[in-house]
């Protein structure tokens, strides 16, 4: 998949334009506005173990990657 509005809560990211990630990232929600009534949009992600810090993309930094996504159950 090309488009961060593809990606659905659960479902795991693990691989970037054919590089898998080392610790493959989990979607916590789908695309949305980032802060209640904010035009930014994004998806956030579950934070790695111990890091401490929110991760959320982009559509500006995502779209037109392709990502390669586990879809468990499916």
């Amino acid at each position: 998949m090309t488009k961060l509005a593809e990606l659905r809560e659960g479902e795991v990211l693990t691989a970037l334009d054919g590089k898998p990630y080392a610790k493959p990232l989990t979607v916590a929600e789908a695309l949305g506005s980032i802060n209640v009534g904010s035009p930014v949009w994004g998806v956030r992600l579950q934070q790695p173990t111990g890091s401490g810090i929110e991760w959320v993309l982009y559509p500006g930094q995502m779209d037109g990657h392709h990502m390669t996504i586990n879809r468990y159950g499916i």
